[in-house]
């Protein structure tokens, strides 16, 4: 199989583009994407796609993703991850005057204050974009950028360990959602400074970390080895519709599609078009848009 998903566990200290690299370079795929950055500090699920499903990254895009994190109080760096330089550091007294009135039931509050909806200031350091050039790159020549607050969904926030000054929470979030903005204002929520001194995810698009293949494993491997999930597998939670023989042919030639009810009234977004066999052929708009569907992308090469 040539067209497929691949999950892969990446490990810290390598960018996601070089995981990319990595697997297309091993296994000769001419096409090889991902659905969604880690930076290089963190490790966890990648959705790695390949070959004719590069063109479904937007389509995981969206998805909730779940993380463990560690919070690190005290010392405040210029990207709120490990990788940057230290710009604020508290002093020991300050510190110990820090511990003596944290308890553990003010830190699970605490966790607790940040779930649900809220605006947040995205980092400096990101791959957002100001006209045009991302943030990272401003960043770096001394043009720091911050961007206005973003709305931002924490569906759970869960404290997982306390023991000063560390904190591991486990976080379940929408799309947008940066987990190094999170650890700074948690940190300020207790008066205090902090930076994310780790980052695991551990779901994505539907995926668990458990279901991916370290990193390393791929080093030894042949592409027959690999288990690329079908299409239309990776994108189960969507609505399908199958049509016949005569439609696949109109549909592989990019004809007009009849619109037919597929997920609208569930309140889906997209919806694919599988032949017979149950494969992948296209993906469409779940809503109504007059008497046909609106192609979103056609798979007929």
């Amino acid at each position: 199989m040539n067209d497929g998903i691949l999950l892969i566990d990446k490990p810290a200290g390598i960018s996601s583009a070089s995981v990319v690299y990595r697997i297309k370079k091993r296994f000769r795929f001419s096409k090889v994407g991902h659905a969604g950055t880690l930076d290089p500090f963190a490790t966890g699920l990648m959705v790695i796609t390949v070959g004719k499903a590069t063109r479904l990254s937007r389509f995981f895009l969206d998805a909730d993703k779940r993380y463990t994190a560690r919070l690190g109080l005290g010392t405040l760096t210029d990207t709120l991850d490990p990788e940057g330089e230290v710009l604020t550091t508290e002093t020991p007294e300050a510190m110990t005057a820090l511990e003596a009135r944290l308890e553990l039931s003010r830190v699970e509050a605490l966790c607790a204050d940040f779930t649900g909806d809220f605006m947040q200031v995205p980092p400096v350091y990101s791959a957002l974009k100001h006209n045009g050039v991302p943030l990272y790159k401003l960043a770096r020549k001394g043009q720091a950028v911050e961007k206005p607050p973003r709305p931002v969904t924490l569906h759970e926030n869960r404290l997982i360990a306390f023991s000063f000054p560390h904190i591991d929470f486990e976080v379940n979030c929408s799309k947008g959602t940066y987990i190094r903005s999170l650890a700074r204002d948690m940190a300020e929520a207790l008066g205090t400074v902090g930076h994310l001194t780790s980052l695991r995810r551990i779901e994505s698009s539907g995926f668990h970390v458990e279901e991916a293949l370290p990193l390393s494993d791929t080093e030894t491997m042949d592409r027959e080895e690999l288990n690329l999930i079908p299409m239309a597998d990776a994108l189960s939670h969507l609505p399908a519709m199958v049509v016949d023989e005569k439609t696949r042919a109109l549909v592989m030639n990019g004809n007009p599609l009849a619109w037919m009810p597929c997920g609208e009234e569930a309140g889906a977004d997209f919806c694919r078009v599988l032949d017979t066999e149950g494969a992948l052929i296209a993906m469409v708009e779940a809503a109504k848009c007059g008497s046909h569907h609106k192609y979103c992308c056609v798979f007929n090469a």
